[in-house]
């Protein structure tokens, strides 16, 4: 039986209007995003009479429903359009929180975690207060390395395991299924990987991306490398979490239109490039690579 980590978060729907005629939105939130999300916290709590600053606005994060100003996270999602109440405040409570800026898991760490999953079971809020991470943080580090245990491999995959890989999946999808692009996003993962028993949801998920998935085989020629660049300049999008990476050539899936524009943005796209040595954003990335076409086309041809 497969176990996942939710927000306790309760949302009093009658009380929050969404808008059902369009389609809510997943998956990262993009930087204009999050402006929208600062702006409307410093705009609501100055409404209840609370001067926002970090302290405040974290301080926030650690009241009960209760105690929190009326409608308080309603009011924050009317200005954060096509994003429900819940995603806003799972994305601003792992953004802003204390418990969120621990950084990288070091062995002495998971010891730790493992111990505490040992002693309280999966009641992942008591385990986060003892390590002052975030819940969900505790849980996602424990399925993707602790749950298999000592029997979780790493390294390159055997051929026994992608045949079993494949099994399952077509199991769950079926033939005809497993050809669309999308098909992955349906996928069980968590199921598939407890059936694998040696390799973690996230390892399971990328094999199949790699090398299962539809388009996975094929390589970027020069056509579609500038036709992946002229897509991304026509579009329009402020930051790069809002591209549909799957949607920008027909037959190549996402993760190697992504990875190509990763590639491009390292080769072309350098901070010494701007004014005091600044990371450069995603539109000045832009701008620069297609500066640079010229010179890539050159080194291809």
């Amino acid at each position: 039986m497969s176990v996942t980590y939710k927000s306790k978060w309760k949302i009093n729907k009658k009380k929050v209007k969404t808008n059902t005629n369009n389609k809510m939105k997943k998956g990262p939130f993009s930087k204009s995003e999050q402006y929208l999300i600062d702006f409307a916290l410093k705009k609501v709590l100055e409404e209840e009479g609370i001067f926002f600053d970090q302290l405040g606005s974290r301080k926030i994060l650690t009241m009960t429903r209760s105690k929190l100003p009326k409608n308080f996270w309603g009011r924050i999602a009317k200005h954060v359009p096509l994003r429900s109440v819940e995603s806003i405040y799972d994305h601003t409570r792992r953004r802003l929180s204390s418990q969120n800026y621990r950084g990288k898991w070091t062995n002495e760490d998971t010891t730790r975690l493992k111990e505490l999953v040992f002693l309280h079971g999966k009641r992942w809020t008591k385990i986060g207060l003892c390590l002052n991470r975030l819940p969900g943080a505790c849980y996602d580090k424990w399925r993707d390395a602790l749950k298999i245990g000592e029997k979780r491999k790493k390294g390159k995959w055997t051929q026994e395991e992608r045949c079993k890989l494949l099994q399952l999946v077509t199991l769950q999808r079926g033939h005809e299924m497993i050809k669309d692009l999308k098909t992955y996003k349906s996928i069980k993962w968590t199921e598939v990987a407890e059936k694998i028993g040696t390799r973690s949801y996230l390892q399971c998920r990328n094999e199949w991306t790699r090398f299962f998935s539809p388009g996975s085989k094929t390589q970027l020629t020069i056509s579609d490398t500038i036709k992946l660049i002229n897509k991304i300049f026509s579009s329009d999008v402020s930051d790069e979490s809002e591209i549909k990476w799957g949607e920008l050539i027909g037959g190549i899936p996402a993760h190697k239109t992504y990875n190509k524009w990763r590639t491009l943005c390292r080769k072309y796209s350098k901070p010494n490039i701007f004014q005091n040595n600044s990371i450069p954003t995603f539109k000045n990335s832009i701008h620069c690579i297609i500066q640079n076409l010229p010179m890539f086309l050159k080194k291809k041809l």
